[in-house]
């Protein structure tokens, strides 16, 4: 999940759905669970990268950014 903080407030601005790896090596698995057959594993930094580009690729402002 992302979001935004300003001093007057904060909003979400995304989320990515962490799945294990175990998980999308089972596409059986994922087709009964509605993920589609094009998702592939991608590690959490990966999913938070994905994430913050697409902030940047919308001109949301930070000075500086932070992951836990």
């Amino acid at each position: 999940m992302s979001s935004y903080a300003s001093p007057a407030g904060h909003a979400f601005l995304d989320r990515a759905l962490y799945l294990p790896k175990s998980w999308t090596q089972d596409r059986e698995r994922c087709r009964r669970a509605g993920i589609p057959d094009d998702v592939e594993f991608a590690s959490k930094p990966k999913l938070s990268r994905r994430m913050l580009e697409r902030a940047m690729d919308q001109d949301i402002p930070a000075a500086w950014v932070t992951g836990g």
